[in-house]
């Protein structure tokens, strides 16, 4: 009786190691994926990044851009930042305050100049059109 309990006790275990991961990773997928609800109140927490340490820092630019990518791992920061690239090019940056759209601004100008190469795989990914995200620049 005690090797049946024993081995019922074992097969839980198992069970529940193998299912917690994935279902861990479904759910985190699931929520990556979601739609941004409150646009304006999601921009807000980029209202403190430092543009000009990013860009010029070609470190952790070059971890942006891979997250961006699809080409490496991505830190929170770099997450939510990818989740806004294809709102804005759909979207341009409807719901941003002036200070958001300069610096939404500025920096895909960057990119869009000094890294061409990565601009133009970034177009190819969030704004297959091409068009969206080079209107939403030179507007």
């Amino acid at each position: 009786m005690n090797c049946k309990v024993l081995i019922a006790l074992c097969c839980v275990a198992v069970y529940a190691a193998h299912a917690s991961p994935a279902g861990a990773a479904t759910a985190a997928a699931a929520s990556a994926d979601e739609e941004i609800k409150d646009f304006p109140a999601y921009m807000k927490r980029f209202d403190k990044l430092n543009v000009e340490q990013v860009l010029n820092n070609d470190r952790v630019l070059a971890s942006h851009l891979k997250c961006f990518l699809n080409e490496g791992p991505c830190v929170q920061q770099s997450r939510d930042l990818k989740r806004v690239i294809p709102v804005i090019a759909n979207n341009g940056c409807n719901g941003c305050t002036e200070r958001q759209m300069t610096t939404i601004k500025k920096s895909l100008n960057f990119l869009r100049t000094k890294k061409p190469v990565e601009w133009a795989r970034l177009v190819k990914i969030y704004d297959p059109s091409g068009t969206k995200l080079n209107k939403f620049l030179d507007a």
